[in-house]
């Protein structure tokens, strides 16, 4: 089938950059968030996480299509790169197309100034197209380019993020008539000139005006047949303890097909805070780790939380997730899922602690009709300085039910049998080091789809560096 072509940009080198944005002054000395500077450390905890693609179904994230991931783990090292390229990518799903990214975290020491950057560039993204059957608009952008950067100064935290794009694209189908395309959209299109009658190219300026027309809509603009575009988000805070940076260039929602799916193209962010006279805490849960087909495919992370790096200053902070849902290839349905991180350290005795705990309120899996409520674990950690890492971990399970008829609850470290020779469930596996320790709620094995599920994933480890 023919395609119209509309060049929605063209050489924009425009972006949104939100600038300096410095917080008061901490009442800790400067000076006292330099501690170890010498030796490569800093009294600060740093984190970044940079990709390029990233595709959320359902609000479970495909961990195996996250392109050119550079994550920096909590850290007080300065100095500290972490990059990750990939040269081309063709994902799993057949709608998004990816080549050419490079994201890279950096933790940097500029005379006074300490911080934490991130920056992701990708080249060419093509969302849409022909796919079997199914004809949609594509969606072709070039050359994104985000930056995220968290810093501390003697006058106090601050952030500065922002982002630009070298060109977008848009290949309407052939029978598409301008005047009944949404109005947003004749408005994104407004400014382009015509070239021939299948192609039309904006000029530097009429770029800029797309780019506008962006930046000033107010909810995502409709792509009929495709889904919706709009500009990502760039955003951060700072106040006397920490400072976080954000951005990520574009968000599209791809409604074609048989499943709604978010994609986020270019994204970076980056925080760090004070002080961690001890080390830095890793630690945080995920409800569900789903891996299919021997580890083929991945799926998890349901808005994961973390706790901060230095800490949460002894104060419990939650997080909520109302539904989530992983549809193949075996479906499984999560309700109620709760986060809780708590974290401190003092300089004064030299000892940080804290704890993360993750919880679900019903995991259904249809196909088995397994229905498991009430699964959590917590785990708890503790250090003094040069010393290793305490720990404890417990879990909860409310009930197991398989055809509405009751399965046994096993015990900590146990396993039980699914009925028919389905599958075993395993409760409370943990893996403890000198660092700290992760568990895992429950585990659950179904032999005849070769499926693994962890429910309830939650680490506590503290970290010198």
């Amino acid at each position: 089938m023919h395609h119209r072509t509309r060049r929605l940009a063209a050489a924009v080198s425009a972006g949104l950059s939100a600038g300096l944005v410095l917080a008061a002054v901490s009442a800790v000395p400067a000076q006292a968030h330099q501690r170890d500077a010498g030796a490569g450390l800093s009294d600060f905890g740093y984190r970044g996480d940079v990709y390029g693609v990233k595709l959320v179904t359902d609000s479970v994230e495909a961990l195996d299509l996250k392109d050119a991931h550079a994550q920096q783990l909590c850290t007080r090292a300065v100095g500290q790169t972490v990059e990750r390229s990939s040269v081309a990518s063709v994902p799993d799903n057949p709608l998004i197309q990816v080549s050419a990214s490079t994201s890279r975290t950096e933790t940097y020491a500029d005379g006074e100034t300490h911080g934490v950057r991130g920056t992701n560039t990708i080249g060419d993204v093509s969302i849409g197209g022909t796919v079997g059957p199914l004809t949609t608009p594509r969606l072709v952008i070039k050359g994104l380019q985000t930056t995220a950067n968290a810093f501390h100064t003697p006058q106090g935290y601050g952030h500065d993020e922002g982002f630009t794009f070298a060109s977008i694209s848009l290949e309407l189908l052939d029978n598409t008539v301008v005047q009944s395309l949404p109005p947003e959209l004749q408005q994104l299109l407004a400014p382009l000139d015509q070239v021939t009658d299948t192609v039309f190219t904006g000029t530097q300026q009429a770029a800029q005006q797309v780019f506008q027309v962006l930046s000033d809509a107010t909810k995502p603009i409709e792509i009929p047949g495709l889904g919706t575009i709009a500009l990502g988000y760039e955003n951060g805070r700072s106040n006397d303890h920490n400072a976080q940076s954000q951005a990520s260039a574009l968000r599209i929602d791809v409604t074609a097909g048989e499943r709604h799916q978010l994609v986020e193209l270019g994204t970076a962010r980056v925080r760090m805070g004070g002080p961690a006279p001890v080390g830095v805490f890793r630690s945080g849960g995920t409800a569900m780790d789903y891996q299919a087909l021997d580890g083929a495919l991945s799926f998890g992370n349901v808005e994961h939380k973390a706790l901060p790096c230095q800490g949460s200053r002894g104060r419990t902070q939650t997080y909520q997730v109302a539904h989530a849902s992983q549809l193949v290839p075996v479906p499984v349905l999560l309700d109620g899922v709760t986060y809780q991180v708590n974290g401190d350290q003092h300089r004064g005795t030299q000892v940080a602690k804290g704890w993360s705990r993750t919880a679900i309120d019903q995991v259904s899996v249809p196909s088995a009709q397994l229905v498991i409520s009430d699964v959590s674990s917590r785990a708890a950690m503790r250090q003094k300085t040069g010393k290793r890492v305490g720990s404890k971990v417990s879990t909860a399970v409310g009930s197991i039910t398989v055809a509405g008829q009751p399965v046994e609850i096993p015990a900590p470290g146990g396993v039980v049998e699914l009925p028919n020779g389905m599958g075993v469930i395993q409760r409370q596996l943990v893996d403890t080091g000198y660092r700290g320790s992760q568990v895992i709620g429950l585990r659950v094995k179904l032999f005849s789809d070769a499926v693994v599920i962890d429910l309830a994933r939650t680490a506590g480890r503290i970290y010198p560096r």
